[in-house]
C-alpha cells in the first residue's frame, strides 16, 4: 500500500495528464480550468483508497472533477456577443485571465465579450468556444447596430456619434460605419478612440490632430483606451504623423 506521500505524487502524476491546472496545496489538490476551479482533500482521498484501490479512487475524482468543472464552464450566447476595443494594456498583470484577444492597431487589441446586462464577459483562450463561429457572431452582431456620425461643429469636419454606447468604439470597424465615414468624409481620414464610449472622426488635415488631442483631454469616460491620433489611409490604419 502507498504511503499517503506517495499516494499524493501519483495522484498528482496522473491528474496532469488530464486537467491543465493541477497544484498541490498544504491539505488540498487544486485542480483548475481557467476561471473554474475544484479543491480535493488529500486526506479524504486517502483514506478512500485504504478501503478500496488506486484505480478506483483516480477514475472516481477525475469524473467527480470534471462533472463539476463542467458544470461552471462558461457557454457563450452568440447571439449576444460583441468584438470590443480596448488597450493592449487591458487584462495583463499579475491576474492575467488569459483573454482571448487579436491585434487591431499599433497599441490597441480586439477583444470579445458576452453582454450579459451589467457587466461584459470576456472571452478566455481557455474557454470551451468555437473561436471561428463566436467571431463570425460578434462581427455579425456588432453590424446590426446603427449609430449616425454628427458633426461637433458646423464650421470643422470633425464628428463623433450621436448616442453614448459602451460599443462607440468598436463601432469604427463595423461594415455601417466605415460606409457612413467614406460617404460623409472620404477615404483618408483621421481617427481617435479615447475611451469605450467615444470616437472621435475627422477629414485628414493636419490641422485636425490637435483639435482632436484637445477632445481626447475632456473626455470623462474612465474607460481609457488609446491616446493616440490614427490615420486611415489607403486601407490601413497607422498614427497620425503631425
Amino acid at each position: 500500500m502507498l504511503t499517503v506521500d506517495e499516494f499524493t505524487e501519483k495522484i498528482l502524476h496522473d491528474f496532469k495528464k488530464v486537467f491543465p491546472e493541477v497544484k498541490k496545496e498544504e491539505k488540498f489538490i487544486r485542480l483548475g480550468t481557467g476561471v473554474t476551479h475544484v479543491e480535493l482533500p488529500i486526506n479524504s482521498m486517502y483514506k478512500e483508497y485504504q478501503v478500496t484501490d488506486y484505480e478506483s479512487i483516480k477514475k472516481l475524482y477525475i469524473k467527480v472533477s470534471n462533472e463539476i468543472l463542467n458544470q461552471y464552464k462558461f457557454k457563450v450566447d452568440y447571439n449576444n456577443v460583441y468584438p470590443l476595443l480596448k488597450s493592449r494594456e487591458f487584462g495583463k498583470g499579475e491576474k492575467d485571465l488569459g483573454f482571448y484577444r487579436e491585434q487591431a492597431f499599433a497599441d490597441i487589441d480586439i477583444f470579445y465579450a458576452s453582454d450579459i446586462g451589467e457587466v461584459f464577459r470576456f472571452i478566455l483562450n481557455s474557454d470551451d468556444v468555437d473561436f471561428d463561429k463566436m467571431k463570425k457572431a460578434a462581427w455579425e452582431n456588432l453590424n446590426k447596430m446603427a449609430n449616425p456620425l454628427v458633426k461637433l461643429d458646423k464650421t470643422l469636419d470633425v464628428f463623433c456619434l450621436k448616442y453614448s454606447t459602451d460599443y462607440n468604439s468598436t463601432l469604427l470597424l463595423s461594415t455601417a460605419l466605415q460606409n457612413q465615414i467614406h460617404k460623409k468624409i472620404g477615404k483618408d481620414y483621421l481617427f481617435a478612440i479615447p475611451s469605450s464610449t467615444t470616437l472621435i472622426v475627422a477629414r485628414y488635415r493636419p490641422e485636425y490632430i490637435s483639435i482632436i488631442k484637445s477632445l481626447m483631454a475632456i473626455d470623462t469616460d474612465t474607460n481609457r483606451i488609446s491616446d493616440k491620433v490614427y490615420q486611415y489611409k489607403n486601407g490601413i490604419f497607422d498614427i497620425a504623423s503631425v
